[in-house]
């Protein structure tokens, strides 16, 4: 049995590989309507505009039910809840390549399109504040939680960006077993 993908998936799936190519910018409606193999007059029937289209996108491709559910389930156990949200955060950034990539190959940053592209990072710093305050309040771990979280992000998204960047990390390390490698200093650095 054939799937087929509905209209609204095709002109988003367009979207994502032209804005990722080009950039928010240089990407017209007209192209992204010709790369899903729609009219132009389809797509602003679903979308209104290339912002809406882009924000649907954001939302559809980023920020998942799975990265909140993950939130969700914790053993309070710092270096497995840890090694779980990194692994889960780099599959999410991994999948999500090519709007990170449009992001960097866009030139004119619009304050509307950057509160969408920081809607992600911004809710699952939230999240990670809102982890490491319960571990606190355990007495687990005795730092700032959003130091911690901001710390945490910065070196996860620094971890991607040289993934991506180089297309493999520089040494032999297995990405898991580096991540595994990572939350073990990580966590031993802010215990009490």
């Amino acid at each position: 049995m054939m799937c087929t993908i509905n209209t609204e998936d095709k002109i988003l799936n367009a979207s994502i590989i032209l804005f990722s190519q080009k950039g928010y910018s240089a990407v017209t409606t007209k192209e992204i309507a010709k790369e899903a193999g729609v009219s132009e007059m389809t797509l602003f029937r679903h979308f209104e505009n290339k912002h809406n289209l882009f924000e649907k996108a954001f939302d559809k491709f980023v920020f998942s039910p799975k990265v909140i559910a993950l939130f969700e389930e914790f053993e309070w156990d710092l270096e497995r809840d840890l090694n779980k949200i990194c692994s889960s955060y780099q599959d999410t950034l991994y999948q999500n390549q090519k709007i990170i990539l449009m992001h960097f190959k866009n030139e004119e940053l619009n304050p509307d399109f950057d509160a969408t592209l920081f809607k992600f990072p911004n809710e699952f710093k939230k999240l990670l504040c809102n982890y490491f305050e319960e571990m606190k309040s355990r007495g687990t771990i005795r730092e700032n939680p959003e130091t911690l979280a901001m710390s945490f992000l910065a070196t996860n998204f620094g971890l991607f960006v040289t993934s991506l960047i180089m297309k493999k990390l520089t040494f032999e390390t297995d990405m898991q077993v580096y991540i595994t490698s990572c939350i073990k200093i990580f966590a031993k650095g802010i215990t009490c």
